[in-house]
């Protein structure tokens, strides 16, 4: 069985030393820790599928995401990065801005497509059916708790509209 990784790191936060915990969460699509300073402040930090540069959860590309990242990058058992190249679709409907990304492939007759949102996280993968349904498989056993129907029915519509033009 697999070990998850806990370790500590120090860093400099606006030029003050600081440590904080670091526990890795398992993830398919992105390396991805859960990070505790000792201020009391706690995120979850992950690399960007597409550049492999680290993401603080619900706020970007920060420069803490940076410093953490170059610190977790010392002690990851795998720190090579293999790009994966998401399409990206942004578009107003109804006044409400879609934004994802997503990575397609085939498996058998059947279209999978990884779906990440605008805040390149993997949310869940849609699978065209072939029958006029779609299937959503999940990273979490929560997974269904946490799906924004109308957006996934939007994504729907929008991503056949890629396929046209592809034989």
């Amino acid at each position: 069985k697999c070990q998850l990784m806990s370790n500590i790191i120090h860093l400099q936060i606006d030029g003050t030393d600081s440590s904080a915990r670091v526990s890795e969460i398992l993830h398919r699509h992105h390396k991805m820790y859960r990070v505790s300073f000792e201020n009391g402040y706690e995120n979850i930090f992950y690399t960007d599928v597409e550049t492999g540069k680290w993401v603080e959860e619900d706020l970007g590309f920060t420069d803490l995401a940076w410093e953490v990242g170059n610190q977790i990058r010392t002690f990851m058992r795998n720190p090579i990065h293999v790009p994966k190249l998401l399409t990206w679709h942004k578009q107003f409907i109804n006044d409400r801005l879609i934004s994802f990304g997503f990575f397609n492939f085939m498996n058998g007759s059947q279209k999978f497509y990884q779906i990440y949102n605008a805040n390149k996280k993997y949310m869940y993968t849609l699978v065209d059916m072939d029958n006029d349904e779609w299937q959503i498989l999940g990273n979490a056993p929560s997974i269904n708790k946490h799906i924004d129907t109308s957006f996934v029915h939007q994504v729907i519509q929008i991503l056949p509209l890629y396929n046209v033009n592809a034989k």
